[in-house]
């Protein structure tokens, strides 16, 4: 990822494509050094995790200069009800889709030919996974262990 700043403004995001393009009749090396980099006034921006969390709107921001690098920033506005809804509906959504694999993968273990011992051990792990849905937050689900 890089910026480039052209006339004190910051074009962001920027890359060695969009250098090419703008001076088309330059002839540009393959890979461009980091002082090269600099001669076009263009810098690398260290990327940094975005922040994940569903009651915000999350949005890229303009990278900020910290002791002589540039770091990739985050914009958080507090999402509205609606929003915050629709993402914890599609949460649990996402939750009973793997809920639902994960019994479709051990449906073998309750087959008649297993012993007794390994068919309870399943079976109490199946109702776990079954009320996985009476947890209160479908971001942070705790998952029983496989026996």
């Amino acid at each position: 990822m890089y910026l480039r700043i052209i006339e004190e403004n910051i074009n962001y995001p920027y890359s060695v494509n969009d250098l090419r393009e703008s001076y088309p009749n330059v002839s540009l090396p393959a890979e461009l050094s980091d002082g090269a980099l600099i001669e076009w006034d263009m810098y690398v921006v260290t990327p940094t995790p975005a922040p994940s969390d569903y009651t915000k709107n999350i949005t890229e921001g303009t990278p900020t200069l910290i002791d002589g690098n540039y770091h990739q920033t985050w914009n958080q506005v507090n999402a509205s009800e609606a929003e915050i809804s629709y993402r914890i509906e599609n949460q649990w959504e996402e939750v009973r889709v793997l809920r639902n694999q994960l019994l479709t993968e051990c449906d073998w273990t309750q087959l008649a030919d297993i012993s007794s011992e390994t068919k309870e051990a399943w079976t109490v792990y199946r109702q776990a996974l079954r009320n996985i849905t009476t947890q209160t937050n479908p971001f942070s689900i705790e998952w029983p262990a496989k026996p």
